[in-house]
């Protein structure tokens, strides 16, 4: 099963052309920044922080077609917004897990 959403994929190829490598990398550089971030929000407890940076990632992963990655960051990010942050670990490792999956599929499309 793809973790990204093939179908979206091609039309972005399509329509990005040769711009859209440059689309994957920025996208894979400015997550693992971000989930970084993430990390450090989540053990300091930061709900505000917890939920911008989840917003922020749902976006971009839902811009490369990784649906599944967005639903997840959703989660987090409504956990935040609510200051409900005791599910944000485990949601956290399953981010980390599907997010290496998509880097993987997105590193192969190139």
């Amino acid at each position: 099963m793809s973790h990204l959403n093939m179908a979206q994929i091609q039309e972005l190829k399509d329509v990005m052309e040769e711009a859209f490598g440059d689309l994957v990398m920025t996208y894979l550089q400015d997550s693992e920044q971000k989930l970084k971030a993430l990390k450090k929000s989540i053990n300091a407890n930061d709900a505000k922080q917890i939920a911008d940076l989840a917003h922020s990632l749902k976006g971009a992963s839902a811009n490369i077609c990784a649906e599944n990655l967005s639903a997840l960051l959703k989660k987090v990010e409504d956990f935040g917004r609510a200051d409900e942050l005791n599910q944000v670990p485990y949601v956290f490792e399953q981010i980390q897990t599907e997010f290496r999956c998509v880097k993987t599929e997105l590193q192969q499309l190139k």
